[in-house]
């Protein structure tokens, strides 16, 4: 009970300083770390050869150019990921730097936050209450004030004699608070009692609602942060400028200025974010404290207060009035007038939520403590979704009715948070391009929908768990729904981690890498599939990354499970769920229809393949039979997301999840759908797929069925909850246009609750007919999901594809070049050669030996035949070791080196074969075999003059560094 009017009366701001507080502690550690390394030094402007160590210098290695673009170094990388990442992983250290550093920062916050209350009163020179009351009238009347309200904190009163108006303040840490009166305000006392009593209340409310504790905390940290981090890096970031505009000689200059700019733009970002942020929480803080004031018995009366006027346009006085800490007196009354205002979603605390959230993720990801990105995920959505779940929740718990059943305010609130994370996205990933602009923009519009997707789930999902009987209930309830929109969060976030960053930067079409893939395990003849091809290559690209993920499964089957069982509870209020009786027959009914276009869509598909159906059985079929499973997939997609889309157009109430019980309704059946048409293969006559003999084949279906189900059975949910968006906002445009808005919840008639209600016989034989068949099939399919991995064939593919496109193409300046080939050899080149010379001199030794032993009669010599296999199997382990390595960065010295190691590879496999025979291996008699060795001897050593000039060459291409 407590908790739950602890929730009514809570303002809603301290998640979102709690926010900003992570932010700037997080961002201090890679910040200073930077700082601290000497960027400039590092990246080239002075001395490049400082950036050859380190995981810069595995950049290099890899044939990382500064010259060139995103989507050609991201290509680059790709060709030895596993190398790349574990080079990488072998030089990074912990950040003990930027953490020891960020450690002073937070000392310095610590300091200022205790020290700042107390240095406050001796620079006001603040005097006690019975300096100035000396009758005791003062003391009474304020200890009836703390009376009044039930304050209980440590509080002292104080007059500040110097300030003449008639205010206060209030200031302190800990529970330990101080309110300062100004000496205008003393003798308003006697003169006007009411509007004494309604500033001290104000400022009473502070100390009620903990606020004073953010502020001081929020303010010292932001200080200490700004001394220490943010001013030293836009000094450097001048310096660099300074240096490039000087005419400075660097790859890194013009053509990486977007990355040497970047920590200052960053900077400026964060600056603005914070100070706009704080500034709209504090002056929440305020309103909220108007209305504590007025709740304990303040006067209203006493906020009519004209504001300063001047000459000012409106429109900059609403632009300055962002940044002021304290709201204008306009606004105050209006806040107090409409009890419903502070509960409205303001849009600014929403857009700031977003870009912080993307900057503390990028900062998140800098942390080695942090690998591949997940933990970094987990920590914005920890800090994110409480502020997205009481922004817009509060309102529903507080009865006020404006998050509506529509859920056009959470909508609206999901567009904005998701507008910041583009804009905090797109900045904050400035610190790791080489261009300005990324070259598909585009997909960052994704952001919006998976802001919007949670917000509106959220909003509709916890008004059904608050119409649940019982107060435990509807708490269990609300849990659950924030649990799952934090998985939506974070499974938004993590398909732009794995696919949308890779879509925005070019490199989404990896239609060769599929053909070299399919052309490896499915025989057949894959010309006149290009199209095909590359919509196939776009679509995995864009589906595959959250398929297996078991997480993002569960997500998904509750994002409509949950909202059904809800609204099938026993006893839940029909009149404010809006989602049982005739609104739910309805959707399942579209559900239905749904499905029945989906099926009509599998028989035109069907059609439409046909003509490119092999003319003869003996033709191999698998091209055609992974296309047409391919267009099957998009035919499902398509009817779930049309759906979803239409369902939430048409509907009035709660129609996102509307849309996704409709839309799984479509799924359930299409998936019935493909198996009943792939099983009866061959009986379908013109439509037949691969079969022309009429049988029943259900293992033929479920083979279809189950690549179906794989890729859709996560998206076809995440899509339908992106395609009901779009639909509920055509249907919202048209509605503006004809001029009838559906604005509020009065617009959508109420179900009405006569007629008899659905059995709970009825209620459970529903949800069991939906979600026994969806858990049962998802266990299935993630359980197959997690037992075949073809990552170690694809990634086969993928090298064979990058081998025929042939070396990176050359850096663009000499100085890069050398620095490339100087990485190469520190970051492993120079190891892996000597350990294949170390190998080839163990080698020679044994020849040696061989030849200082005892002769036979006819004066050859006794080999020791496994000895010398393993000799040779030693060379080839340390060839194969070369060859797993990167590339060298140069057309040429690639050629030489590839040749050498392929020699060496053909030397030792004769080598070995001549001494022991493989099994299976054709015979051959004793003189062969002598010949072989020999032969294979002659080759090693003629590789080994080879490898060594490749070796040099490579070496004086990176002694050539500009001094």
């Amino acid at each position: 009970m407590k908790a739950f009017a602890g929730l009514r009366s809570a303002t809603g701001t301290g998640p979102r300083f709690t926010l900003l507080m992570v932010l700037v502690v997080v961002s201090s550690i890679p910040t200073l770390d930077e700082l601290l390394q000497s960027v400039p030094a590092q990246l080239g402007l002075r001395d490049g050869r400082k950036a050859l160590k380190g995981p810069s210098g595995c950049l290099y290695a890899a044939g990382f150019d500064p010259g060139s673009s995103d989507p050609q170094n991201l290509l680059t990388a790709l060709t030895r990921p596993g190398t790349l990442h574990k080079c990488i992983g072998d030089h990074a250290l912990l950040p003990y730097r930027g953490a020891l550093a960020t450690v002073v920062l937070l000392a310095l916050a610590a300091g200022l936050y205790w020290w700042l209350p107390a240095a406050r009163e001796r620079w006001r020179r603040m005097l006690p209450l019975e300096a100035v009351d000396l009758d005791g009238t003062l003391r009474a009347e304020l200890a009836a004030l703390c009376a009044r309200t039930g304050v209980r904190a440590r509080l002292r009163f104080r007059v500040d004699p110097a300030r003449t108006t008639s205010s206060a303040s209030v200031h302190g840490r800990s529970g330990h608070y101080t309110v300062c009166l100004h000496s205008g305000l003393l003798p308003r006392l006697a003169t006007d009692p009411e509007g004494f009593r309604a500033v001290v209340l104000h400022e009473l409310a502070h100390v009620h609602h903990r606020d004073v504790d953010y502020a001081y905390a929020s303010t010292a940290l932001w200080r200490a942060y700004v001394l220490l981090a943010l001013i030293p890096t836009f000094a450097e970031t001048g310096w660099i400028l300074a240096l490039g505009l000087s005419g400075v000689s660097s790859p890194w200059w013009p053509g990486g200025a977007a990355v040497l700019l970047a920590p200052a733009l960053v900077g400026l970002l964060l600056a603005a974010l914070v100070h706009l942020a704080r500034a709209d929480l504090l002056r929440r803080r305020e309103l909220f404290a108007d209305r504590q004031a007025v709740a304990w018995g303040a006067d209203a009366t006493n906020w009519q207060r004209p504001d300063p006027a001047g000459p000012v346009a409106p429109w900059l006085r609403r632009l300055t009035a962002l940044l002021g800490t304290h709201p204008q007196w306009a606004e105050r009354r209006r806040a107090l007038v409409d009890a419903g205002r502070l509960d409205r979603v303001s849009a600014l605390a929403m857009f700031l939520t977003g870009v912080s959230a993307a900057l503390l993720y990028q900062s998140l990801m800098t942390l080695p403590v942090l690998p591949g990105g997940p933990g970094s995920i987990w920590i914005t959505v920890g800090v994110v979704t409480p502020v997205l779940c009481l922004a817009l929740g509060l309102p529903l718990l507080r009865g006020s009715g404006t998050v509506d059943g529509l859920g056009l305010s959470a909508t609206v609130a999901g567009l904005w948070l998701g507008l910041g994370l583009l804009l905090g996205q797109f900045v904050a990933s400035t610190q790791y391009r080489l261009d300005w602009m990324l070259p598909r923009p585009q997909y960052l519009l994704a952001f919006l929908l998976i802001a919007a997707v949670p917000a509106v789930w959220w909003s509709q999902s916890l008004r059904l768990a608050l119409a649940l009987p019982g107060r435990g209930r509807r708490w269990a309830a609300a849990a659950c729904c924030a649990a799952v929109t934090a998985m939506l969060l974070w499974a938004g976030l993590g398909w732009w981690r794995v696919a949308g960053e890779s879509l925005s930067l070019g490199i989404g079409d990896r239609g060769a890498e599929l053909a070299a893939y399919y052309a490896r395990t499915v025989p057949g003849d894959w010309h006149g599939y290009g199209p095909d091809l590359s919509a196939f290559s776009t679509g995995l690209m864009v589906l595959t990354p959250l398929s297996g993920d078991l997480l993002v499964g569960v997500a998904t089957l509750s994002t409509w499970l949950v909202p059904l069982a809800l609204a099938l509870f026993p006893g839940v209020r029909r009149t404010v769920a809006g989602l049982t009786g005739t609104a739910l027959r309805r959707t399942l009914g579209a559900g239905l229809a749904g499905a029945l276009v989906c099926g009509m869509g599998l028989v035109l598909a069907q059609v439409v393949m046909n003509q490119s159906r092999p003319a003869t059985p003996q033709e191999p079929t698998g091209p055609f039979v992974l296309i047409h499973m391919w267009w099957v997939t998009v035919t499902v997609l398509a009817a779930c997301l049309l759906t979803a889309a239409v369902v939430a157009a048409g509907a009035r109430r709660h129609w996102l999840l509307r849309a996704l019980i409709a839309a799984q309704v479509v799924q359930l059946l299409a998936y019935a759908e493909v198996f009943a048409l792939f099983s009866v293969d061959g009986c379908l006559g013109p439509l037949n797929t691969v079969f022309d003999v009429c049988r029943w084949r259900p293992r033929n279906g479920l083979i279809i069925d189950g690549t179906v189900t794989s890729l859709t059975l996560v998206n076809a949910v995440l899509g339908s909850a992106c395609a009901a968006l779009v639909g509920a906002g055509l249907a919202w445009a048209v509605h503006r246009l004809r001029g009838r808005p559906p604005g509020d919840e009065a617009a959508a008639p109420a179900p009405s609750p006569a007629g008899r209600p659905p059995s709970t016989l009825l209620k459970a034989g529903t949800l069991l007919a939906l979600g026994l068949p969806a858990v049962v099939l998802a266990a299935v399919t993630f359980t197959q999901a997690a037992a075949s991995d073809d990552s170690r064939r694809w990634q086969e593919a993928a090298d064979a594809v990058r081998q025929q496109r042939g070396p990176t193409p050359p850096a663009q300046t000499p100085q890069t070049r050398a620095w490339q080939a100087a990485s190469w050899l520190n970051d492993g080149g120079t190891r892996r050669a000597q350990q294949i010379n170390a190998a080839s001199i163990a080698l020679d030794s044994e020849l040696l030996k061989a030849a200082a032993g005892k002769r036979n009669a006819n004066g050859t010599v006794a080999l020791d035949e496994q000895a010398f296999h393993g000799r040779c199997g030693t060379l080839g382990q340390r060839v194969e070791e070369a060859r797993d390595y990167f590339p060298v960065p140069d057309r040429d010295l690639q050629r030489n080196w590839s040749a050498a190691l392929d020699q060496l590879h053909r030397g030792v496999t004769d080598c070995q074969e001549a001494t022991v025979p493989p099994k299976g291996a054709p015979h051959r008699t004793d003189a062969e075999r002598e010949h072989l060795f020999t032969t294979s001897l002659n080759e090693i050593v003629n590789a080994m003059r080879t490898f060594g000039t490749a070796v040099l060459d490579i070496k004086q291409a990176a002694t050539q560094l500009p001094k």
